[in-house]
Parts: C-alpha cells; structure tokens; sequence
C-alpha cells in the first residue's frame, strides 16, 4: 500500500496508484477493510470527522486512531466527546459510525497546504472507495440473479432486469472515467457530491434487484446502506439522487 508523505502529501506518482488500491480493495474485500487502506494512506493515525462531526471507520481504527480529523485538520481526541451509534458487522470486518462533539475553531486559523492536501486525498479515495463498493455489488446481484429461474429462463435474462444492471454499468462506467486522471483537489466539492448522488442511485437500482434479500441483515444490500451513511458523513447532506 501506498503511503503519504508527513503531512499527509502523495508523491504525485503515486497518487492514483493509492486511490485505485484503496477502490479495488473495497470491491474484493469490502466496507471495513477499504476505509483503514484510506484512512492509512491519506490520514494515518487519525479518526476521519466529516463537517458535522460523524466519523464511519473500521473498528481498528476507531479503537486506535491517537487524533480527530475535523475541520480539514488534526484535533487532540477526547473519547468524551465521542458516541458510538452503530457498531456494524459486514463482510471484511465491522464497521463502526461515531458521532464527535468537536471543540470550538481555532479562531480563524485555516489548514495549511499538507492539511488541504490530505483532505483532498481523503474526499477523492472516498468516491473511489464507494465506486468499488458499488461495482462489487454489481458482481453479487449479476450472480445472483443468473441462478435464480422464471419459467425456463433466469430473472438475470429479463428485459427490465437486464436494461437495469446495463443502466448501472454505465453509471459505473461514466463515473470511473470522472476519476480517472484527475488528482486530488482537481474535483470540486460540488463535483465530488454529484458522483456520490451518482454511486447511490446505482446502489438503490441494485438493491431493489435482490428483491426482499437485498433488505436482510446479512445481504449486499446493508453494505450499500452503510456506503450511503459514509458519503453522507463526508459531504455534509444527504446523498439522495
């Protein structure tokens, strides 16, 4: 994996190499293990506050990030200050979401350059992050629905069904070429929120192709739940499409 430099800056060589690691770990391993390869190599060390104060980090982290990263800087972390809201089990590891009373701004001080860097890093990975999620998804319902029979075909060979997994694929497509190329602090927050609007409408489309087992506890399904909380967090507002 892929490290930053001190201050949290990537070497510009490596900078797609470490955001694609981190997207191809979250499609093979899932939630958990793709948030603690981001949050190493963007913010090590640290526990990830979105603009309210919600962190969703993989349990690890969580027990052992030494700061806060809130406000595009680092912060001293007063487990008082902390609430656990979930602690959830899913494929790769438990994933856990904190609510953090944070202190007061510092005035008007403003992140420097390497804290303005690192969030870049962390808002780009996570889009990243969230499309690998997303396209392993994809991967689950196309085999579950290609075993799956109706009469003497498979539901994977319907019409709407197959115009709705083409749909996404598209999405995903569309959205992967977004990220191609463009290096941290290239997307604006505005595009960055559009994408993750874009991965969520994906998510909800395929969902809704498992039928009622993409609503169990232990489907695909509450992975993608669990992708929305963390875009949610990380942007501010709500991601629906």
């Amino acid at each position: 994996m892929t490290t930053l430099a001190p201050g949290g800056q990537a070497p510009p060589e490596h900078e797609h190499g470490a955001a694609e690691h981190v997207h191809g770990v979250a499609r093979r391993e899932g939630l958990a293990p793709a948030l603690a390869a981001l949050g190493s190599a963007a913010l090590p060390g640290l526990l990830p506050c979105g603009p309210a104060g919600h962190a969703v980090v993989d349990a690890r982290t969580h027990a052992e990030a030494g700061e806060i990263w809130a406000g595009g800087r680092r912060r001293p972390r007063d487990r008082r200050r902390e609430t656990v809201l979930t602690e959830t089990p899913l494929p790769g590891g438990t994933v856990v979401t904190t609510r953090v009373t944070r202190p007061a701004p510092d005035g008007d001080r403003r992140p420097d350059t390497a804290d303005e860097a690192a969030a870049a890093a962390y808002a780009r990975g996570l889009v990243w992050l969230r499309l690998g999620l997303s396209e392993g998804l994809r991967s689950a319902c196309v085999a579950h629905l290609a075993h799956r029979r109706t009469g003497d075909t498979t539901v994977l060979q319907q019409q709407l069904v197959k115009g709705t997994v083409a749909d996404v694929l598209v999405e995903h497509l569309e959205v992967r070429a977004v990220l191609t190329g463009a290096a941290p602090g290239d997307l604006d927050t505005g595009m960055l929120g559009h994408l993750h609007r874009r991965i969520t409408a994906a998510d909800r489309a395929q969902v809704r192709l498992l039928g009622a087992s993409g609503y169990l506890m232990d489907s695909p399904g509450l992975t993608a739940y669990a992708s929305e909380l963390l875009a949610e967090a990380h942007t501010g507002e709500e991601v629906t499409p």
